[in-house]
């Protein structure tokens, strides 16, 4: 009896949530969608679902700061944070940053991993590949 692949039940509902902790991935995806906020912003907008304490959001907001996920500026005697990146472009550099280590930690097995992977990705994504390495070998002329 052939096994399913776990990894694909596994997910979890956010991507973020692998590699942040539940609380900075919440607060992340506020921040997303809002552009920028307080944290007394975050806090009300989280007690819709949650009680959480402003220091516990305050400590939160500041970690996402020093990984450098985060840019504040001082608006008086508190912060205004933004994301310092889209998702979209958080997700390209963790993805890369990945494959980097993996690469770097593996060599030829990540890389044959990748490519007997690549097998299994349906026909879409494999033609988005395509257009995204045709623009890369463009802009590296």
């Amino acid at each position: 009896m052939r096994r399913p692949d776990l990894r694909r039940l596994r997910r979890p509902e956010k991507a973020e949530e692998k590699f942040l902790g539940p609380l900075e991935a919440e607060v992340m995806d506020r921040l997303w969608k809002r552009r920028s906020a307080t944290v007394r912003d975050i806090v009300v907008e989280l007690a819709r679902t949650r009680e959480l304490a402003y220091t516990t959001v305050m400590t939160i907001m500041v970690r996402l700061h020093e990984k450098g996920l985060l840019e504040r500026v001082r608006d008086g005697k508190t912060y205004v944070y933004r994301p310092a990146f889209t998702r979209a472009e958080h997700r390209a550099r963790l993805s890369r940053d990945l494959a980097r280590g993996l690469v770097a930690e593996f060599g030829d097995a990540a890389l044959a991993a990748f490519s007997a992977e690549l097998d299994t990705v349906d026909a879409s994504h494999r033609a988005a590949l395509r257009r995204v390495a045709q623009k890369d070998s463009r802009g590296s002329r």
